[in-house]
């Protein structure tokens, strides 16, 4: 048996949790006014742009949106986020972070900047920075070798057939024989017919006398 190490490495992450009090657009989704958690994509290398969008308290993804790097001399004390408002309607400019010098910024769709004569001042909304850890595993020990295959059991012999039992003897054929009382009858009648052969010479002879 061998037991897997493996040693892990914090990477930190940025998220941003906000309370929207105005319908946002954001590309093609409007996010309407409520709580939202904004998390940065994980990449290997920590230095994604592409923010993801979450509501339903960070449970259902709304919206996913690739930002440029910002940087700001002044680092903010606080996190923000700062609307565009145009007319009646308002989209993410950018979202600063507090204690870093760099933020996102949005790309403004051509669509938008065609409105450039209804611009109206900025709105910028307080929000809550979290930094994310994510636990990546960096080395892990080689997995247990796998356990030999059981030899497989040996066949069981074959019975041996069951003797053939020997045919029963053929019975002895019956004879006809005469029982000896029967013997004895018969000897008695050819000794009663010489008798009577004999007497009828006798009486032949005294007759011609």
């Amino acid at each position: 048996m061998f037991v897997a190490g493996s040693a892990s490495a914090q990477t930190m992450y940025d998220k941003v949790i906000v309370d929207l009090p105005y319908a946002v657009t954001i590309n093609n989704t409007t996010l309407q006014p409520g709580h939202y958690v904004i998390r940065q994509l994980e990449t290997p290398g920590q230095d994604s742009k592409v923010l993801q969008i979450f509501g339903d308290n960070g449970m259902k993804l709304e919206a996913t949106a690739m930002t440029i790097a910002t940087l700001d001399n002044n680092t903010p004390e606080r996190t923000d986020i700062v609307l565009h408002h145009f007319g009646n309607d308002y989209f993410f400019d950018k979202i600063w972070i507090q204690g870093k010098n760099y933020g996102y910024e949005f790309p403004l769709p051509p669509s938008v900047k065609a409105r450039e004569k209804e611009r109206m001042t900025e709105y910028t909304v307080a929000a809550k920075y979290e930094p994310r850890e994510q636990t990546q595993v960096a080395e892990s020990a080689p997995p247990p070798a796998p356990a030999p295959a059981p030899e497989p059991a040996p066949a069981p012999e074959a019975a041996a057939p069951a003797p053939t039992p020997a045919p029963a003897p053929a019975p002895a054929p019956e004879t006809n024989t005469m029982p000896t009382t029967a013997d004895g009858w018969g000897l008695e009648v050819v000794a009663g017919i010489i008798l009577a052969a004999a007497g009828l010479m006798v009486r032949r002879t005294v007759t011609n006398s």
